[in-house]
């Protein structure tokens, strides 16, 4: 992987310093090659410490967008949206159509994670593909006709889609790219048996089979869940129950690969934590008891010298005997302070351990509480903006509100979680990792049906009607992947 170094360029044998819209752009575009997201830490790491403030409209898109990226990646598309579309709003009358044909494509995927809005990211998607085609950027044009594709299939638009995928199969052809080849065969075949072209179904399905490979449990999973649609629509339901197992089988068990994986580190870790504590109080009992004795050591010895000193007055002949312990004396108290030194810096060394272990423990809080000061601080913004500006629009207004009913409304279920994962710890993380694509409410009914409570408790506690309730478990039911007679009780209460 290549990565971007922020600060000079070498330029024959002597230093070149850039400047910070410079270093925006390189790591803009060695992001786009590599997609390493080391970059992106490098950049906002060093615009933070040296306090950049970026004016040119092209570069401060640019800085958006990576922002963009950095939240999307983290699954917070409500804020990779709003800088996704400050840069479009920035850009929008621009002629660089690489950019314009990326944050169109962004746009769009992020509207279909955040408000499943199909019909609004296929708008974006055909902008970004309008875009892409003036450039010679034929694996983002490949890309953008693999979104257009699978957005039709959400649309079960299944001959648009049979469309866009042809496309996408020429181009990756002409660049000889096998890229998530077993996928695109394998939905592409889909999308033919909800057309009702069974024949055409399976010659993609046997492609998809030709680039198979059998470690790679996802796309072994998908391969017999459109098998098991297919004979489905051909009426074959008990093939198509076999198919429908295999593919779920192979999803638990992929599930359980990454559990393990999990609870492996996890277990590491609790183990190293234990041991340093043991460690930790052997010490300072081994301090302890080593202080203890070496006192009376020291008690005793100083009482043995002071009687040899008194009596060597009526007997000369012990005066030998009282510089001998005096020599003992030394060496033993030289020996004491040497042990004391390397159990205090056996001491300091596990502190510095378990110092280590508290920060990586707390990083995520700390990570969340960071997101909340970014909100706090674009409220500070907007109010000072609309004092300065009385023509300023009720929309901004607006935003401010939601960015305060949002933070509100996050850190009350912040504080829920923590309540609940102190009985059920690593609870809401298991569960993502079976659901990602759950919501707040979702998880919050998980926590009700995991607290064995019945749809009517539910439904009077939180003042809907019980089918309502009834209604929401079976939809996260079905975005697990359950069949209708398999227990959601059971699942989420194994976890």
């Amino acid at each position: 992987m290549k990565s971007i170094v922020l600060g000079a360029t070498a330029d024959k044998g002597k230093t070149k310093s850039l400047s910070s819209d410079d270093k925006i752009l390189t790591a803009f575009y060695s992001f786009q090659k590599t997609e390493d997201t080391r970059i992106l830490d490098t950049l906002f790491r060093y615009i933070k410490i040296n306090n950049i403030n970026v004016k040119e409209d092209s570069i401060k898109s640019k800085l958006y967008y990576l922002r963009g990226v950095c939240c999307y990646m983290n699954k917070n598309f409500e804020k990779s949206g709003f800088f996704f579309n400050k840069a479009l709003t920035l850009i929008q009358n621009s002629k660089d159509h690489f950019f314009l044909g990326l944050v169109n494509n962004a746009v769009g995927a992020n509207e279909v994670l955040k408000n499943k809005n199909f019909l609004k990211a296929r708008d974006y998607y055909k902008k970004a593909l309008f875009h892409l085609e003036k450039t010679k950027q034929k694996q983002h044009i490949i890309d953008t006709y693999y979104n257009l594709f699978m957005n039709s299939r959400d649309l079960c638009q299944w001959e648009s889609s049979i469309k866009y995928v042809m496309s996408c199969l020429d181009l990756m052809k002409e660049i000889k790219s096998e890229r998530n080849i077993v996928r695109i065969y394998a939905r592409t075949g889909d999308s033919y048996v909800k057309l009702g072209d069974y024949a055409n179904a399976v010659s993609y399905f046997k492609k998809a089979e030709q680039f198979l490979d059998e470690n790679n449990l996802f796309d072994n999973s998908l391969i017999n869940y459109v098998y098991g649609e297919y004979y489905s629509a051909r009426n074959k339901f008990k093939k198509a129950s076999n198919y429908f197992k295999k593919s779920r089988n192979i999803s638990v068990k992929m599930h359980f690969k990454q559990q393990a994986l999990l609870s492996k580190s996890f277990a590491k870790e609790l183990d190293l934590e234990s041991k340093l504590k043991k460690d930790k109080e052997i010490i300072i009992k081994a301090q302890r008891r080593s202080m203890f004795l070496g006192s009376i050591s020291l008690i005793f010895l100083v009482l043995l010298v002071s009687v040899l000193f008194f009596n060597s007055k009526r007997d000369r002949k012990k005066k030998r005997e009282i510089i001998d312990l005096n020599k003992k004396l030394s060496s033993l108290i030289v020996e004491m302070k040497e042990k004391n030194i390397l159990l205090k810096d056996k001491k300091s060394e596990i502190e510095n351990l378990l110092k280590l272990n508290e920060q990586s423990l707390f990083s995520r809080v700390l990570k969340i509480s960071t997101y909340n000061d970014n909100i706090r601080n674009i409220s500070k913004d907007i109010d000072a903006y609309v004092d300065t500006n009385s023509s300023a629009s009720k929309y901004l207004i607006g935003i401010k509100k939601k960015l305060n009913i949002l933070i509100s409304e996050e850190e009350l279920w912040d504080d829920f979680k923590v309540q609940f994962e102190k009985n059920r710890p690593e609870f809401f993380e298991k569960l993502k990792n079976v659901a990602p694509d759950l919501s707040v409410n979702d998880l919050k009914h998980c926590t009700y049906i995991v607290s064995n409570l019945k749809s009517k408790e539910v439904a009077q506690m939180i003042n809907v009607s019980p089918r309502s309730v009834e209604t929401t478990r079976y939809r996260i039911k079905k975005k697990i992947g359950l069949d209708k007679e398999d227990s959601l009780y059971n699942l989420l209460n194994n976890l």
